[in-house]
């Protein structure tokens, strides 16, 4: 028996299938224009990102991806002598490849010195865009001299508006960081100097206190300046007679004392006025190293000096620079006690004498 359905051929069946295909996928349409509008926009970017990421890519798909590019330039060298800023500037360029704005971290550091960072904490590139931006780098103090390593790093964090830091990878910059080395003397002078015989010696002492980031050594020796020569040559008759003044510096400080002389001429025919530098061998510590100064200066280590002739000179009597006449008398009171009681005596005679006189002049008259 025949059937009483209706027949249908498998062309009708293709139909009614299509048909159906065509009621889902307005369905489908709906629902996606609904998730779209919906909080979980940012969990289907950051999936297509991942497939885009994952999938095959092609010229077309440059660009497509979140990404950022850091270049550096070495910066210069940082000074750390006493008084420095201590510190320079590390200049970069972030670019953006992507078709996206994007937001960028920006991160900092060294494992190699002890260094403080100042950057922008993130900067926003838009799509094909470049950004330039400093990095300020300060070294801390008596920081060891060398070179060290620094990174300077950028991480998308949000593509236009969205956060992809899940996803995108730090790209970093590695600049080197040069410390130069510093030595530094604090020189304290001893008494001496002042206005001396010519013949006697100038003595004195010094000590230094330095300060360095290096181990270094250093040397002291002494100049004499005319004043009003305009000259740091020797002068006839005085001598050098100092032994060596050389110690070593060890990272971190340190420090040393010295003991000087200079011979006088015996004959010296005129007064000698200046002043005895200090000057270090190498122009690392206080002093002004290769350089003489031609004049005598508060800025350098130095001790006035004034050498008269003998028998010309304050010293001869006892009253230099730092002496006066009430002091020489203090010290002196017995001598000065027998001088006086000598005079008094001495005018009395002249008095009695000189009355005696005048009565044997009286009594002739008479």
């Amino acid at each position: 028996m025949a059937s009483h359905g209706v027949a249908m051929n498998p062309l009708s069946r293709n139909i009614m299938i299509s048909c159906a295909l065509d009621e889902n996928i307005y369905a489908l349409v709906s629902t996606v224009e609904f998730v779209s509008r919906g909080p979980a926009l940012s969990a289907m970017m950051a999936s297509m990102i991942v497939l885009l990421a994952f999938g095959p890519v092609s010229s077309a798909q440059i660009g497509v991806l979140p990404s950022v590019e850091i270049t550096c330039e070495d910066p210069d060298p940082i000074e750390v002598w006493p008084g420095a800023t201590r510190s320079t500037i590390v200049h970069c360029t972030l670019e953006n490849p992507s078709i996206h704005s994007e937001t960028v971290e920006i991160g900092t550091g060294s494992e190699e010195g002890d260094f403080e960072f100042a950057a922008p904490a993130s900067v926003t590139i838009g799509s094909g865009a470049e950004v330039d931006i400093q990095v300020v780098v300060r070294a801390v103090e008596l920081h060891q001299e060398g070179e060290f390593d620094a990174n300077i790093t950028a991480k998308v964090t949000q593509a236009n508006g969205i956060d992809v830091g899940a996803f995108t990878s730090e790209e970093e910059a590695v600049v080197s960081l040069e410390v130069m080395s510093f030595g530094s003397c604090e020189v304290t002078m001893g008494q001496g100097g002042g206005s001396i015989d010519a013949g006697d010696p100038v003595v004195f002492a010094a000590s230094f206190v330095c300060q360095s980031n290096t181990d270094f050594s250093i040397g002291y020796s002494l100049i004499m300046i005319e004043e009003g020569s305009m000259s740091s040559a020797w002068p006839s008759g005085f001598e050098d007679q100092s032994a060596p003044c050389e110690f070593q510096v060890q990272a971190g400080g340190g420090g040393g004392n010295c003991q000087f002389q200079v011979s006088t001429p015996s004959n010296l025919a005129s007064s000698w006025n200046g002043c005895v530098v200090l000057i270090d061998n190498d122009g690392d510590g206080d002093g002004v190293g290769s350089v003489a100064p031609s004049s005598c200066s508060s800025n350098t280590p130095s001790l006035g000096l004034n050498v008269e002739p003998q028998g010309l000179s304050l010293g001869a009597i006892g009253l230099d620079g730092n002496s006066s006449l009430t002091d020489i008398a203090l010290e002196n009171k017995e001598v000065v006690g027998g001088a006086l009681g000598g005079l008094i005596l001495l005018v009395s005679l002249v008095v009695v004498v000189r009355r005696r006189s005048r009565r044997y002049a009286d009594w002739d008259d008479d």
